[in-house]
């Protein structure tokens, strides 16, 4: 290796080591809160891309973009399903409700490793159940479960909430998982096609409208505001990803040093990657490159003495 590459290498991994000990000490210290995408449940569940390119080979989606996850929905909705949204949801709902749940006894499982880490928030766009079992299968946790409200404005329509209980406070004890795109228990509650998606950002905005029903609780956004937060399961080419922290927080008085973990980071070329690097980092994210297991094994490691 020559001498100026050697010293390039070095010094990334010092950075590397500085990021991951800054990110193991916000959450030995509560200070963080998990952000969970698609390839967090990976290989239980495919991920959006794979899923869309299911569904759009088995009903014929002539588009030249199979991998987008909303238009092949929607797609589908309304040329097999008459435009009934809901009976695709349904199906997919059954889909992830009988998906093979991971196993939780592997060291560097992605929801055991965070289930280990006393927090009181845990935030999902999946609509699985992973992180609530994990939770559950740690000793001294009791998870409670919140739906985004987005789909209905109507409280009587929806799943009793656990913060609108003057009894509970999400605690280490008693952690909240919000799904912020739904729940596959309330097949509604699924941003799934490209009208969910548009009629999901019509109602958040109607928070900062100060509107009753909140698609993001005063709480949820107070810690997404207040911690840092660590993205694991979305690519940086992910839609979602970009609307979460730029609309989400919009407007948040702190800035707090964020961490991203990269989806096949192999496909990348030194240039893409450099963009990404600054696009990101001019918002405080540092990107992990590399893959999700390997991430979790440096954080593993960091959580019990060290990090290399």
């Amino acid at each position: 290796m020559r001498p100026a590459k050697r010293i390039l290498g070095m010094a990334l991994g010092r950075e590397q080591d500085n990021r991951l000990s800054a990110l193991v000490e916000n959450l030995k210290l509560g200070l963080c809160t998990p952000f969970l995408g698609a390839g967090a449940s990976a290989p239980s569940i495919p991920t959006a891309s794979h899923l869309a390119q299911d569904w759009a080979t088995r009903f014929g989606y002539p588009f030249p973009d199979p991998w987008n996850l909303p238009r092949v929905m929607q797609y589908v909705a309304t040329m097999t399903y008459s435009g009934d949204a809901l009976l695709l949801k349904r199906l997919i709902a059954d889909q992830i409700q009988d998906a093979p749940t991971p196993d939780f006894s592997k060291p560097h499982q992605v929801h055991k490793v965070l289930a280990s880490c006393d927090l009181p928030l845990y935030v999902t766009t999946n609509y699985d159940d992973f992180m609530f079992r994990a939770l559950e299968k740690t000793a001294d946790r009791l998870p409670r479960r919140e739906i985004s409200p987005w789909y209905d404005t109507n409280p009587r329509n929806r799943p009793p909430s656990p913060l609108a209980s003057r009894r509970y406070a999400p605690s280490v004890g008693e952690p909240l998982i919000f799904h912020l795109h739904g729940h596959h228990s309330e097949p509604r509650s699924l941003v799934l096609t490209e009208d969910d998606n548009i009629d999901y950002l019509v109602r958040e905005a109607g928070d900062i409208r100060g509107d009753k029903v909140k698609v993001l609780p005063d709480y949820v956004r107070g810690r997404l505001r207040a911690t840092s937060l660590l993205f694991l399961g979305y690519s940086l080419q992910d839609w979602t990803f970009h609307v979460l922290f730029r609309h989400l927080l919009a407007g948040s008085p702190q800035r707090r040093n964020h961490v991203s973990v990269q989806l096949n980071p192999g496909r990348a070329s030194a240039m893409v990657r450099g963009y990404w690097e600054r696009y990101l980092g001019s918002q405080h994210i540092w990107i992990f490159w590399g893959t999700t297991e390997d991430f979790m094994k440096k954080l593993v490691r960091g959580l019990s003495g060290g990090v290399r």
